[in-house]
């Protein structure tokens, strides 16, 4: 099927073209998407395969990397991914619909979970012992289950490789980083008379990382103003620190050196107090003095693994085989943002308030920052009780270094069983029993973070023999600090502010299964096939957080985490039968009908029910027609259901502000969630320019529901050639999804009712400005996409042009996508957005992925005697600026092209030399500013973000 539709030629598996001779009898098999003993490779879904050859090349040390490259898949959760990555789960996103409706598998069956998402990390899959990738679309959750909406990707590893293979590969960008090595070990070895093979692998790779400070387009995060052009943008919170103010406090504070902007050095009015060098209050310029957090953000992650596998069977006996696998991967990873930036509060505050005694006469406060103080003690202190109230208080804590988490995950798997068949009068039936458990833990080490109790003790500071020292004893270690002002900080004070924390997760699986596969009786056309088989599965996981953690005492928390558990089972029956209804009459050369029904018994939803029914036409030897129907569920996952709730921090636009112009009705309702009433014309941007989203699993969620249709063709009308077309159109009910926490905000000022779930989710803070928006999981979204798959592969044999007297071919290949339409309802009632083709507002962001509609990759592979050479090219469409995206000057971001090359030599029959160059122009990405595409300006997942990189290496064979 490869020469019909995979990404590089399989040799062992070939469809028979017009000019092929028909095989007396056919080897019976199975394929991906169906449980059924056949006849033939062709499936009723669209299949897609990745040759290894493809994935050995590339040049890439993690799969995702090649795999994205093809256009059924949307780059998701990547090596480029820094914050919004989490644990660095690298993840398979088909058709666009989110990388949880999209099953992997490995030979068939559920592979390990990365962490407590349930999502498979494609790094932990072994890529030295792929044969080949297949990737189906539609049709699979009745035959695997839940996560299969979208389609499922199945990994198929090696089974009979025998010998030893060791590869070492080395690699780096032009600009000398980013630098990789991977080594792979691989050893096999054949049981006497052929009855079984034993195949261990071992391997491990580094690669250092690449910094958005390294990259001109990421150096400085921009920002569209209100005509859409480039700013640099920045945080508010920045180094020294400062406290926000508003334009009507202005007149009330003393001692501030053109506060009022009177000399116009500003071009805004300006809005806070910084304190400079030494602690010197300074008026406060956005963005003037916005801090330019990008540049110690990872652009790509740094990565180190270390795996082990075995692939195992032996014949027990003529008609029984015992199979087993094993897998085991430490991999540790990491994101990185700048320094620890937050609203610091003293204990029992709102964030942003510090509680400093008798600021006026700290000791250990400069003549500055007292004069400051006793200036404006009516303002701090106004009831006079000695305890100074600073207000809206950001800081951004450079003395601590970046703020670094590290995940190491360290996950295993065993997978053991025994299949074989048995004859039933002339019929082979076919069965399979099978155990597995999995197992993945994750350690998440956050380092360099405030302490909220340790600021509080701090800062209150009394004289004892002349000496500073901390009024609160209780804090162990206290050490007098003063946070306002550059230089102020000394590193003794830093180590005692800051704090690291550590949390333990678990997820662990244990399935049984069974299937019985084979034919029941003939009918004039041909054999029945029938397939049955039985499921059990149960996932648990648990969540340990640290006492810091715990505590409530990171300053950068909004919410303390807790320790959490979860665990659901299933249990599952399922069948699959096709039915042959004419052979061999005018235009019809075979035409069968194929259905599947499963139906799984949840401890959480309760029962439910998938199916799915095909149509498959060999109108001639060389065409044939296939239809597929189905309906998909997805389950709520254990994240979902049983997440504790937790706070992100995301850019967001407040219609409170002066700026946006809210009406009379509006300003009723800011002032109704607490927008003060001195400030409800004035109010103004917050220091931090967003706010925390507040989200959470949710026990009482259902199952999501989907209806997948496909049709297409495949045809293969001479010898070498093929072509396929596949039309796809799936929608999605009941969707689980985090409502968008703008999506409320907007809602909330649209509907002006102050008493709905929009508005009751929106929680200001002193000065009026939105602190945060909780943003719960719910069914209530649906999805719908809709489009066209197209491929091409022609093989030529150039018996004129080889090599030393070797033979030569050539061999092109085409896959093509073009999406005709992404839309999503986020809430009921709301109109659809279209995010086909279009890029901006809700289309994309740090979190939210762009669907291009239409991706291609295509490829040249010349080989001959020793030598292989392939060209590769990658193409994105343009994308245009979504309707519902402020403006921006980037406007339709133009096609893009990336042009890749590889090169390999075999210097002997057991050394092979290989190399190559990925994205040879180094073509750099498309700007598209923060809103749009996050803190690197652009779209990491789908545009190359590293430029152009090499690589060299070596393979030895025996």
């Amino acid at each position: 099927m490869a020469a019909l539709l995979g990404a590089t030629p399989l040799h062992a598996q070939e469809v028979p073209t017009a000019a092929d001779p028909e095989p007396e009898q056919a080897e019976e098999i199975t394929v991906t998407g169906s449980r059924l003993v056949r006849r033939d490779l062709v499936a009723t879904s669209p299949i897609t395969t990745v040759g290894e050859e493809l994935i050995s090349d590339s040049g890439n040390v993690t799969l995702e990397s090649t795999l994205n490259n093809f256009p059924q898949l949307t780059p998701d959760n990547t090596s480029t991914t820094n914050q919004s990555g989490g644990a660095g789960v690298l993840s398979v996103d088909l058709r666009s619909l989110g990388a949880v409706r999209t099953l992997v598998l490995v030979d068939g069956k559920r592979f390990i979970p990365g962490d407590v998402t349930g999502l498979v990390d494609l790094a932990a899959i072994p890529d030295r012992l792929i044969d080949r990738v297949e990737v189906i679309t539609g049709g699979a959750s009745a035959v695997y289950g839940s996560d299969a909406v979208a389609g499922a990707v199945n990994f198929v590893l090696k089974r009979d490789f025998e010998g030893v293979e060791a590869s070492y590969q080395y690699g780096e960008t032009t600009r000398r980083d980013g630098i990789s090595h991977k080594a792979d070990l691989v050893l096999g070895v054949n049981a006497p008379d052929g009855r079984g093979n034993v195949t261990a692998y071992a391997s491990y790779t580094r690669r250092g990382a690449i910094f958005m400070g390294d990259r001109a387009f990421s150096a400085n995060p921009l920002l569209a103003d209100a005509q859409g052009v480039f700013q640099p943008f920045g945080s508010g919170n920045i180094p020294g620190g400062l406290i926000g103010i508003n334009t009507t406090q202005i007149p009330q504070l003393n001692g501030i050196p053109d506060l009022n902007n009177a000399s116009g050095a500003c071009p805004v009015a300006n809005t806070g107090i910084r304190f400079g060098q030494n602690g010197e209050p300074l008026p406060y310029c956005r963005p003037r003095d916005q801090f330019n957090y990008a540049a110690p953000n990872f652009l790509l992650r740094p990565l180190e693994r270390y795996q082990a596998a075995v692939n195992a069977h032996y014949d027990i006996a003529s008609n029984v085989e015992v199979y087993g696998q094993f897998f085991f991967t430490r991999k540790e990873n990491s994101f990185q943002q700048a320094a620890e930036a937050v609203t610091p509060s003293s204990s029992g505050q709102s964030p942003g308030t510090v509680l400093i005694p008798n600021a006026d006469t700290n000791p250990l406060f400069t003549d500055q920052q007292r004069a400051f103080f006793a200036a404006n003690r009516g303002f701090f202190d106004p009831d006079g009780d000695g305890v100074f109230t600073l207000r809206n208080v950001g800081r951004r804590f450079e003395e601590f270094g970046p703020r670094n988490v590290s995940y190491t995950a360290d996950s295993f798997g065993l997978t053991g069983g025994l299949r074989g068949n048995f004859n039933v009068g002339e019929r082979r039936w076919n069965w399979d029993a099978f155990y597995q458990y999995h197992q993945s833990d994750v350690t998440a080490l956050r380092q360099n973070l405030l302490s909220r109790s340790r600021t509080t003790a701090g800062l209150d500071v009394v004289l004892v023999g002349g000496v500073p020292q901390c009024r609160n004893r209780e804090v162990s270690g206290c050490i007098p600090v003063n946070i306002f002002g550059t230089g102020t900080l000394t590193q003794a004070q830093a180590d005692f502010l800051s704090v690291d924390t550590t949390t333990r997760d678990r997820f662990d699986r244990t399935v049984l299964g069974g299937a019985l596969s084979g034919e029941l009786f003939d009918l004039w056309a041909g054999p029945v096939a029938l397939a049955l088989g039985a499921e059990y599965r149960k996932d648990r996981f648990s969540t340990n957080p640290d006492e810091v953690a715990l505590s409530n005492d990171l300053a950068a928390i909004a919410v303390p985490p807790v320790v959490n558990s979860g665990e659901f089972s299933v249990r599952e029956i399922f069948g699959e039968i096709r039915v042959p209804l004419l052979r061999d009459v005018p235009l019809i050369r075979e035409l069968a009908v194929e259905g599947a029904i499963r139906y799984a018994d949840y401890s959480t939803i309760g029962g439910v029910t998938t199916w799915k029914g095909a149509v498959d036409w060999q109108v001639t030897d060389w065409a044939r027609l296939r239809g597929n129907y189905s309906r998909a569920i997805r389950a709520p996952n254990l994240n979902e259901l049983f997440a504790p709730v937790s706070s992100g921090f995301i850019g967001g636009n407040d219609p409170c502000v002066a700026a946006n112009r809210p009406s009379a009705a509006q300003k009723q309702l800011c002032l109704a969630q607490g927008v003060p009433q001195q400030f409800i014309d004035t109010l103004e941007v917050g220091g931090s320019q967003g706010f925390d989203r507040l989200s959470g699993g949710n026990a009482n969620l259902t199952e999501e529901s989907a209806d997948t249709f496909t049709v297409g063709a495949v045809l293969t009308p001479f010898r070498g050639f093929a072509l396929t077309i596949d039309y796809f159109d799936i929608k999605v009910d009941d969707a689980i999804a985090q409502v968008d926490a703008q999506q409320l905000i907007n809602t909330c000022f649209q509907t002006l009712d102050a008493a709905s779930l929009a508005c009751t989710s929106i929680t200001r803070n002193d000065s009026g400005n939105i602190e945060r928006v909780s943003a719960p999981l719910l069914n209530i979204a649906s999805r719908r996409v809709r489009g066209l798959d197209a491929t091409i592969d022609y093989r030529v044999d150039l018996d004129r042009f080889g090599i030393g007297g070797d033979p030569g071919t050539l061999a092109f290949q085409i896959v093509g996508t073009w999406q005709f339409e992404d839309s999503n309802v986020p809430l009921e009632g709301l109109p659809a957005v279209e995010c086909a083709g279009f890029y901006g507002g809700p289309c994309s962001s740090d979190s939210v992925r762009i669907t291009p509609d239409f991706r291609a990759f295509a490829s040249a592979t010349y080989s001959s005697g020793p030598l292989t050479v392939r060209n590769q090219l990658r193409y994105i469409d343009d994308v245009e600026l979504s309707p519902l995206s402020p403006p921006n000057q980037a406007g339709t971001v133009a096609a893009e092209t990336y042009w890749d090359l590889f090169l390999g030599f075999q210097l002997r029959e057991e050394i092979e030399l290989f190399g190559g160059m990925n994205n040879i122009l180094d073509n750099q990405p498309p700007i598209l500013g923060f809103a749009a595409g996050g803190d690197a300006n652009t779209n990491v997942q789908l545009y190359d973000v590293i430029g152009r990189q090499f690589y060299l290496g070596a393979r030895l064979r025996f």
